[in-house]
């Protein structure tokens, strides 16, 4: 794994301090020429995290066998800050962007609107970066990963029951996903609570609510609001924990009632947390598997649309999880198998490291 100073191109580095930039990039795999990743803005990103970020994103390139590295990177700088930090990281990153040994996508803090001066420049797939409604598609790709890992990994959402943790602005698209395949998302949680309807959330009504009350939306719809936690109980056939890496820890993983554990959200399970569910013969996914709607997406051919690049992405996802379902050792380890199976036909050595929280 290496640290690049992006303020000058330098070559590799272990350490870095970076100005005027005040960022740096992280690519997973020694000597790749291409890598991609988030992203992040905040007044301290911290390196270890952003390395996690970077090791989930090799395994997602690896499943869909594609030889990209992971990468991250972390911009740090207050909020006052913002403009001048990310301008500054756009002309440092720049001549990475064009050779595409680096695609960034925006992360916590970074919006479509910061990397958007250099799409024009991006070696991937430029469907990824058109509006799509109130998003791009790439954005969409995400939650219809997501949604095409639970409709295989259930085998079928028809008639199903999703819980969302982490419900937030980027649910909604994932609430439609859902709905459209059949689905019905009946119990979501936020910060200040968790709401259950038997009937399933629509996602107008719930975009229309957020906006308003924010995290508090969960008081406001018309039933009786239970407490945070209660998220993980919920009696639904899979759930979706999306708010933080790590959230599933040993103790959360003992509490969870759903057999189907989901990621919408990278590294959400521990090692431990991952034990506790296999122990409990819960199946739970790899993020690096949901969250690869953007990966397919990002190789499209020429004339593709966006009908048939989400026709790709269900059928590589559908394909994935069939190979990894059932597997004695579960599917999230398995679902690392296959990924480091495919890592060492063109890479001498693994990463150390397999992507959990």
């Amino acid at each position: 794994m290496f640290v690049f100073d992006i303020s000058c191109q330098a070559a590799p580095v272990e350490k870095i301090a970076v100005e005027p930039a005040g960022a740096f990039v992280i690519i997973d795999l020694e000597q790749c020429s291409r890598s991609g990743g988030a992203v992040r803005r905040a007044r301290k990103i911290l390196e270890s995290s952003t390395k996690d970020l970077a090791r989930s994103l090799t395994y997602g390139y690896a499943t869909f066998e594609q030889q990209v590295s992971g990468a991250s990177a972390g911009v740090n700088a207050e909020d006052d800050g913002h403009d001048a930090a990310m301008e500054a990281f756009r002309v440092a990153i720049a001549p990475m962007v064009e050779s595409g040994k680096f695609s960034p996508d925006p992360g916590k803090g970074v919006s479509d609107a910061d990397l958007a001066a250099l799409r024009s420049a991006d070696t991937r797939s430029p469907l990824l970066f058109e509006a799509s409604g109130r998003e791009t598609f790439q954005a969409e790709l995400t939650a219809y990963g997501i949604a095409a890992t639970l409709d295989s990994a259930l085998g079928g959402l028809d008639g199903r029951t999703v819980a969302i943790e982490g419900f937030s602005d980027s649910s909604i698209s994932l609430i439609s996903e859902i709905t459209k395949m059949g689905g019905k998302v009946t119990t979501i949680g936020t910060s200040a609570g968790t709401a259950t309807s038997s009937v399933g959330f629509i996602a107008d009504t719930l975009t229309h609510g957020l906006a308003e009350f924010g995290p508090a939306v969960v008081n406001e719809l018309g039933v009786e609001a239970q407490n945070a936690w209660s998220i993980w109980g919920a009696d639904v056939d899979a759930l979706v924990p999306s708010t933080k890496m790590g959230v599933v820890s040993h103790g959360v993983a003992d509490n969870i009632a759903a057999n189907v554990i989901v990621p919408g959200t990278t590294l959400p399970i521990t090692a431990k947390g991952l034990a506790h569910l296999r122990r409990a013969g819960k199946a739970a996914y790899p993020d690096f598997v949901a969250l690869g709607g953007p990966v397919v997406g990002s190789v499209s051919a020429e004339g593709a649309t966006t009908e048939s690049v989400r026709a790709d992405v269900a059928s590589a996802i559908a394909a994935v999880v069939a190979d990894i379902k059932g597997h004695e050792d579960g599917p999230l380890l398995a679902g690392c198998y296959r990924a480091e199976s495919f890592l060492l036909t063109w890479q001498d050595k693994l990463p150390f490291g397999r992507p959990l929280a």
